[in-house]
């Protein structure tokens, strides 16, 4: 008896607790996936034990949980790939057996035939195991990618059938030409490692899956949709990087809506909440590609503007502070109006991100000085300890007169 069923076994043994484990992600397809595994590992010990002269008939119940294994796996690439008609999937797979059925109809069941079905199939393994590893790179992947990958899959458990019933290891009274011993091993690699190496990829792919979306979550600030905080920082010390190096200026705004805790105290926390995402849509609107929008924390917003000056940033600033003011939001019993204080300021050779962000503050503070609603330019200077020092001081004495004075801007626009 072959001893590479046993390895066949224990490698799907492996994987299907990893299998099982990864089904709880959001991935639709991990359960059709976790049950082709546990069902393929059944086929293999059926084929396994079928060798022995008094277990034959279980080579029969083998190949039948082989096709189960083979369904399973071609309903959770269904599902995982998020195919939208069944029948698609369903064409495909019929496409692809009608296709091995006629290679064996028109050449019969030869060394030569299933020597080509091998080939065939681990061609389409390499294929579907690279297209499964890189889906990650694309969240929604294209209509006929889909049905590439579907076909992949169909083409190789065809073959992987196909090759189980005709080769000769399944009929001890075969009668078939001699082969080279680097066919049969192809044979052999279709039959009893096909379907390890693509849960391996099926592993992969749902991992890397699972790793995006929670790199998305953490990037991403639920509430706003904006960047999060140390997402923002990290693309602004690259950004930051690469324009010093290449002598490109770089900008970087800095956002607070005015007035804000007055707009929680007299509407309430779930129309703050709708004013932050309202404010930042309307940002984002404005910036059209220019720049990458982040949230600070509470009611303050970054911009990071690579390629701009500090005059086309301040142009921006301008356009920014305009459209937030014409732009109320309008889904409540009155429309509210929000304005913004900005501050700019434009890097210097040696900067670093939160060197930019301090001079950014200091300029956000004046802008709050001199009567909110405008946006002021940071001078060029390097910031100390004590820069830093009244950096922090001048958020903290932001909050403390956004609590004392009486909203101004905030009023009905009807």
């Amino acid at each position: 008896m072959s001893f590479l069923p046993a390895i066949s076994i224990i490698a799907l043994l492996a994987m299907l607790p990893v299998l099982i484990s990864l089904r709880a992600s959001m991935i639709e397809g991990g359960t059709d996936f976790a049950a082709a595994c546990a069902v393929a590992s059944a086929a293999t010990l059926f084929m396994m034990l079928s060798a022995f002269p008094t277990l034959q008939p279980l080579s029969l119940i083998g190949f039948v949980f082989l096709a189960g294994a083979c369904l399973l796996v071609l309903c959770g690439f269904h599902h995982a790939l998020g195919v939208q008609r069944r029948t698609s999937t369903s064409l495909v797979a019929a496409a692809s057996m009608a296709f091995v059925a006629l290679l064996i109809a028109a050449f019969g069941a030869m060394s030569t035939t299933l020597h080509a079905l091998s080939v065939i199939g681990i061609a389409a393994a390499f294929v579907l195991i690279i297209a499964v590893c890189s889906q990650h790179r694309r969240q929604a992947p294209g209509p006929i990618e889909r049905l590439c990958v579907i076909a992949c899959v169909a083409t190789g458990c065809s073959t992987l059938l196909a090759v189980t019933v005709f080769s000769p290891a399944a009929h001890a009274t075969a009668s078939v030409s001699p082969a080279p011993v680097s066919w049969d091993f192809a044979c052999a690699v279709m039959r009893y490692f096909y379907l390890p190496a693509l849960f391996l990829g099926v592993i992969l792919m749902i991992q890397n899956r699972v790793i995006t979306e929670l790199k998305t979550t953490i990037a991403r600030d639920e509430l706003t949709g904006a960047l999060s905080r140390r997402a923002l920082l990290d693309l602004g010390q690259r950004a930051l990087t690469t324009s010093l190096a290449r002598q490109q200026p770089v900008s970087f705004l800095l956002l607070d809506l005015d007035y804000f805790k007055q707009i929680n105290d007299r509407y309430g926390h779930a129309v703050g909440d709708a004013a932050l995402g309202h404010f930042a849509g309307t940002v984002a609107t404005c910036l059209t590609g220019r720049g990458t929008l982040g949230r600070i924390g509470g009611e303050e917003f970054g911009i990071v503007l690579p390629n701009c000056t500090e005059d086309a940033a301040f142009t921006l600033a301008e356009e920014i502070g305009r459209v937030v003011r014409d732009t109320p939001i309008g889904r409540f019993d009155r429309p509210i109006r929000l304005t913004v204080s900005i501050g700019l300021a434009e890097a210097v050779p040696g900067d670093t991100i939160s060197d930019i962000m301090i001079r950014a503050d200091m300029a956000l503070y004046d802008a709050k000085a001199d009567g909110r609603d405008r946006c002021t330019i940071a001078g060029r200077f390097q910031p100390d300890a004590s820069a830093r020092a009244l950096a922090a001081a001048a958020a903290q004495m932001r909050a403390a007169d956004s609590r004392s004075f009486e909203p101004r801007l905030l009023r009905d626009t009807g």
